[in-house]
């Protein structure tokens, strides 16, 4: 007995099949985007590597120069900082004012940039603001970021911009100025990063997974590498980050 198959049921077995295939080539896409985007393990790329960078970002990375754990010690010109030593992300930053190294002058990261030309910027923010950036959504987050981003681009387009995950932090942060528990704490950084990796992924950048290495296994920051306020970390830690850094280059 011969089954045969109407016209409107062929049509729908193709689209159902072209549908599923399509899907496949959308997820690898996505895959090999990723792939791309995450700073993947490599040989040690030296010390060569880590000169060539320029760090931006929160305490935690001008925290590097004062642990004096890059060439130059306490006194490295490769930590790009404000007078306070940190920076919050949010639409204000890309007009926010550093103390450029070389001169001590007081300039916004993008004249710093065009000064410059650096090889390479690490970018690193999440903690400053998780509670209010989560609030305000996603949206709101890539758009403060891409600002950043941009404003750099604009005026060296030859420097190859590095977004790195925020760290977390130590079950026993103090609280005392947040609204949230360390746990949801952690899990709004978490929530950012992948904001910020799926931002390098749309921008043709590059994303350095650092906070892997810091957490425990309950996703707190590693006890023993912290100063004692469940955030600031000791020189111990940034010789491991740098050490990661080495081990993921941007090739």
């Amino acid at each position: 007995m011969k089954i045969r198959l109407s016209i409107p049921i062929i049509a729908l077995a193709l689209t159902l099949a072209l549908t599923s295939c399509s899907k496949d080539t959308t997820d690898v896409d996505a895959q090999g985007a990723m792939s791309e985007a995450i700073l993947g393990v490599t040989e040690d790329s030296g010390q060569g590597y880590i000169d060539s960078l320029i760090f931006v970002g929160e305490s935690t990375t001008y925290h590097l120069k004062s642990r004096g754990v890059l060439s130059g010690g306490t006194e490295t010109q490769q930590v790009w900082a404000s007078k306070s030593g940190t920076l919050n992300l949010d639409m204000s930053t890309k007009n926010a004012k550093i103390i450029y190294p070389e001169t001590g002058e007081l300039m916004t990261i993008s004249h710093a940039a065009e000064r410059s030309q650096p090889e390479y910027i690490v970018f690193t923010f999440g903690l400053n603001g998780a509670v209010q950036n989560i609030s305000k959504g996603e949206e709101y987050y890539k758009s403060c970021y891409l600002s950043l981003i941009n404003s750099v681009r604009a005026v060296s387009p030859e420097t190859r911009i590095i977004l790195q995950s925020a760290f977390p932090v130590a079950s026993n942060m103090d609280m005392t100025n947040y609204s949230v528990d360390v746990k949801t704490l952690n899990e709004y950084i978490d929530t950012i990063n992948s904001w910020t990796l799926d931002l390098a992924i749309s921008e043709g950048l590059r994303y350095l997974n650092t906070s892997e290495i810091l957490k425990d296994g309950s996703g707190y920051l590693r006890y023993e590498l912290q100063v004692g306020d469940g955030h600031h970390l000791k020189t111990e830690a940034y010789t491991e980050i740098l050490e990661y850094i080495r081990t993921h280059e941007y090739k």
